[in-house]
């Protein structure tokens, strides 16, 4: 009788055992699993360099101050608020807006900037709209935003363009 009661306290002890590691490596690999990288926006495109710019030609006769006024205020009703601006040489760029895309809407996930350039002769922008993702909360993955360039270049087109 006393070696069923050590046989059967060990038996429990044994099962104890391995189902408290059973439980704690299923909760490690259930955690890693479903802590993805986070999902770019469709709109954002991976890259560097002069790949997302976009030239805009301005309506002949039109003043440059005028210009400028009318970028900062497409700029600013589109949501980007400039956080450098100088005039004497034609260039513009906005603070990170990490509010542009919906999904990401209020997370540092995933952020946008315009830049716009007047070229000397005052009759061209060049607008940029630079793009970075967190790829793991410390990483950002630079590119530019589809999105952005197309709404910016259509209402910029409308008001000041050719």
């Amino acid at each position: 009788m006393k070696n069923k009661k050590n046989w059967l306290g060990l038996l429990v002890m044994v099962l104890v055992f391995g189902m408290t590691v059973s439980g704690c490596l299923s909760n490690l690999f259930s955690r890693n699993s479903t802590s993805k990288t986070p999902k770019a926006p469709t709109s954002f495109i991976s890259g560097s360099g002069s790949s997302g710019d976009t030239t805009i030609l301005l309506r002949k006769g039109l003043d440059f101050d005028q210009a400028f006024r009318e970028v900062i205020f497409i700029l600013n009703r589109n949501g980007f608020e400039p956080e450098m601006m100088q005039p004497e040489v034609g260039y513009i760029r906005t603070r990170w807006n990490s509010s542009w895309v919906a999904s990401t809407a209020g997370t540092e996930q995933y952020r946008v900037r315009i830049i716009i350039n007047f070229n000397p002769s005052r009759t061209q922008i060049i607008l940029q709209a630079p793009a970075e993702y967190s790829i793991d909360g410390g990483r950002w993955q630079t590119g530019y935003d589809t999105r952005a360039v197309e709404t910016l270049r259509n209402d910029l087109t409308q008001i000041i363009g050719n």
